[in-house]
């Protein structure tokens, strides 16, 4: 299989070529509808620029169920502080030194361009054996998931291969929902108190993450955190104003860096310093093993800001951030370290006309995820802000009775003599909107290994592409039979 691998990593190429964050996947749409054209392959495109490219069975095997294999063209673009980078016009630099894949400073995109990858080899490789064979990439999955909206008319089929998976080895046969929550409120601007002084309070170097599948390992949340010290401020009795607060990457990863402009009475500062400095040293001992690289900084100079949000909504909000659900919610009663609901405060942004920030819910059991809604609806109301569910990501139960399931588990063991784990997920996976718009579909998840996704430390095994490349193969075969 060394020329299939080949052949992945070169489609991996040439895709990190093309720019492709969320919601601006219109170039990525037109290359894939371009290669079908140029490989003979009948295509459509969608009102989302979602492609379905289909290939028909080969020869004798026209009467073999239709395979789906699905991957979301689209990623998250982050890079690390400081660089000049522009997800809408600079490629990623895939360095790759033989066993590894990662970028030059940015998020790799291997989720889910591997995915996408993986699956042009199918479509180009005629020597292989198989019913017919359909092709769905689609867009927007890291910030909203498009598929919901698909139509069903493109999921008829018997099984679907999702490819957006990050562990080889493993499989995924279920995952939980999501809803995206956003609160907003008017900015109230007004001038700083004559003789106020500046605070800037930043961190950084945070591990952030995904808010998923790393919801609990203990990262911290800049965002969470800044906003806790700025309330602990206002608790011991100083006022402050602020007058800018920035920070987070997306809805659906763990922030690593914030910044907050606060103006401060000058007889207020060594109150307020000796009320840092107690957050400081308790935050390293929560955090210090854990975020090893972070940096927490407390800048105090004499320059007043120009403006400064209100009291009323500068209070308002940092009290918000400090009280609403973040972190895990529940834990599986179930299945041991599974988690069952959770909910991240994402990215805040605060502008001339509007204060706004996003918290991404997630949950396997739909009484959990109401719940949180109800939490942050009320708080929201409770603290002056509009609230609004922006979207819902649905999840997909397991299927006991599944025979994609059991075929790629078989050829795992065939190919590398371990066994493949089966596990359910606390994250989006595609395949809930699938199950939604085609129940009898049976769906696995798979992929190779990505590690640190979301984030400039992304990377991608090769080996493992070479392996899961591989099992692809073996499945279509298998289900030939």
């Amino acid at each position: 299989m060394s020329n299939a691998l080949d052949i992945v990593l070169h489609e991996f190429g040439k895709i990190a070529q093309i720019p492709r964050p969320s919601h601006h996947e219109e170039r990525i749409s037109a290359y894939l509808c371009k290669w079908a054209q140029e490989h003979g392959l009948t295509f459509e495109k969608d009102e989302m620029n979602e492609v379905i490219i289909d290939k028909p069975a080969s020869v004798g095997c026209e009467n073999v169920p239709r395979v789906i294999f699905q991957a979301h063209m689209d990623m998250v673009c982050v890079a690390e502080e400081g660089l000049a980078y522009d997800p809408i016009s600079d490629s990623i630099k895939i360095i790759n030194d033989g066993k590894t894949l990662t970028a030059d400073g940015t998020s790799l995109g291997a989720d889910d361009g591997i995915g996408v990858a993986m699956i042009l080899y199918l479509l180009q490789n005629d020597s292989l054996r198989h019913g017919p064979i359909r092709a769905i990439f689609t867009t927007n999955e890291e910030d909203g998931m498009d598929s919901v909206k698909m139509d069903a008319k493109y999921l008829d089929g018997a099984y679907l291969v999702n490819l957006d998976w990050e562990t080889v080895g493993s499989i995924c046969n279920s995952c939980a929902g999501g809803d995206f929550f956003t609160f907003s409120r008017k900015a109230e601007w007004e001038k700083p108190p004559v003789g106020s002084k500046r605070i800037t309070l930043s961190f950084s170097n945070l591990l952030g993450g995904h808010s998923g599948v790393g919801i609990n390992k203990g990262h911290a949340n800049a965002l969470v955190s800044l906003a806790g010290v700025m309330t602990m401020i206002r608790q011991a009795g100083f006022d402050f104003s602020i007058s800018e607060f920035s920070g987070g990457q997306a809805p659906n990863a763990i922030p690593k860096f914030a910044k907050a402009i606060v103006a401060v009475k000058a007889e207020d500062i060594d109150g307020i310093r000796r009320v840092i400095d107690d957050f400081s040293a308790e935050f390293k001992t929560a955090f210090g093993n854990i975020e090893p690289e972070y940096v927490f900084k407390a800048d105090i100079d004499d320059a007043a800001p120009s403006r400064v949000l209100s009291a009323d909504s500068g209070n308002a909000l940092t009290e918000l951030m400090t009280v609403v659900p973040n972190n895990v919610h529940t834990m599986s009663p179930f299945v041991d370290g599974l988690v069952e609901s959770s909910s991240n405060l994402g990215e805040i942004t605060v502008g001339d006309d509007e204060i706004r920030f996003s918290v991404f819910e997630r949950s396997s059991v739909a009484y959990q995820a109401t719940q949180i809604g109800v939490i942050c609806r009320a708080l929201a109301e409770r603290f002056g802000f509009a609230f609004a569910s922006d979207g819902h990501v649905p999840g997909w139960a397991v299927n006991p009775n599944s025979k994609l399931t059991e075929i790629a588990c078989r050829e795992y063991k065939k190919l590398t003599g371990t066994d493949m784990i089966v596990e359910p997920v606390h994250a989006g996976v595609e395949c809930g909107a699938f199950a939604e718009k085609n129940p009898n579909l049976d769906m696995i998840a798979i992929g190779p290994t990505l590690l640190d996704v979301h984030t400039p430390n992304e990377s991608c095994d090769i080996e493992s592409v070479r392996i899961t490349t591989e099992l692809l193969v073996k499945i279509l075969e298998a289900i030939v039979g």
